[in-house]
């Protein structure tokens, strides 16, 4: 065990810290409660051996302190050549956990230590297992918002993340761009070049995509099969023809051969666009419903190109 030894005599210090090393303990010194204090977080102990009686900071002044300042729990055991019930009480109660009468006897430490490095393994193990468990936890989480083929954020996600940005976008009045886009003719591209490939070409653009919008306020997601969803906050009807048109320039950069397409050689999108200043009563039914009807009018025109939402567009399909 790593053992802080706190003691202001010198002798007594040095005679214990020669059985302590003997037993196979890694031991730090400390002369004084203020040194021990200022040693506890560097060394970070599996046990500390405190005296009592000490000048400036007694043993149970320490003993609190390191109780309050540090909340995982550590052994103390307090050494004093008193044996008074009423002070081995008082050390209880200033969180000691046990009691060694000085001059301490050869055969009481070992079993005392023995003890102490059992409860330090199995608060190791905790440790470990905490940690473990944390990590895993943590990795629970991340893929619960994650979409596990393209590592962008999944749908349920991306909802959420829009649902609070129509809220926070209608109280502070300030526009918000939704962007549906669609890989083009993806199917043949799936049928000629195989599932495999297919998978390959949406991690590609999904890459492309989280790299293209990275700043806060941005939001890149798997809409489903082969449709992402880009959310831009504090972004106008101007801005979000900017940000569509990185899209396509980024995807078209990317030269992903695509011999069966119809209207390029590489790999190309369709893009829907919205840019809305919502009240906060919107719900996103009704922003991805203006961006699929933006994204049908892409499509209809030729594909590998973005279409803003206009209203018009519900008069439109109506007509049809």
């Amino acid at each position: 065990m790593k053992i802080l030894l706190v003691d202001d005599v010198q002798m007594e210090r040095m005679q214990l810290a020669i059985r302590l090393k003997q037993l196979g303990h890694i031991v730090e010194m400390a002369d004084s409660g203020h040194e021990a204090l200022r040693l506890y977080p560097e060394f970070k102990p599996d046990l500390v051996l405190l005296d009592i009686t000490m000048p400036e900071m007694d043993g149970f002044e320490v003993s609190s302190q390191i109780r309050e300042l540090y909340p995982e729990w550590i052994p103390i055991i307090f050494l004093s050549s008193h044996d008074a019930p009423e002070i081995i009480a008082s050390a209880i109660d200033a969180g000691g956990d046990d009691y060694l009468i000085k001059p301490v006897d050869k055969l009481v430490l070992r079993a005392k230590l023995q003890a102490m490095q059992r409860i330090a393994f199995m608060r190791n193990q905790l440790n470990k297992k905490t940690a473990d468990l944390a990590r895993l936890n943590q990795e629970l989480e991340k893929l619960a918002h994650e979409d596990g083929l393209t590592k962008v954020r999944n749908r349920r996600d991306v909802d959420k993340k829009l649902q609070e940005m129509v809220s926070v976008h209608g109280r502070h009045k300030v526009a918000l761009t939704v962007i549906l886009l669609d890989v083009d003719f993806f199917k043949l591209y799936n049928d000629n070049y195989g599932h495999i490939q297919g998978d390959q070409c949406l991690i590609k653009i999904a890459s492309a995509l989280n790299n293209l919008f990275v700043r806060n306020g941005e939001v890149v997601g798997r809409y489903g099969g082969e449709e992402f969803v880009v959310l831009v906050g504090h972004s106008d009807i101007y801005q979000a023809e900017l940000h569509a048109e990185r899209i396509k320039t980024a995807i078209s950069s990317l030269f992903i051969s695509h011999e069966h397409s119809q209207v390029s050689e590489c790999v190309t999108v369709s893009q829907g666009v919205v840019s809305i200043q919502p009240t906060g009563n919107e719900s996103i039914d009704e922003l991805y419903h203006m961006a699929d009807k933006a994204l049908y009018q892409a499509k209809r025109q030729g594909r590998n190109r973005y279409v803003m939402y206009d209203p018009s567009m519900e008069c439109d399909s109506l007509n049809e």
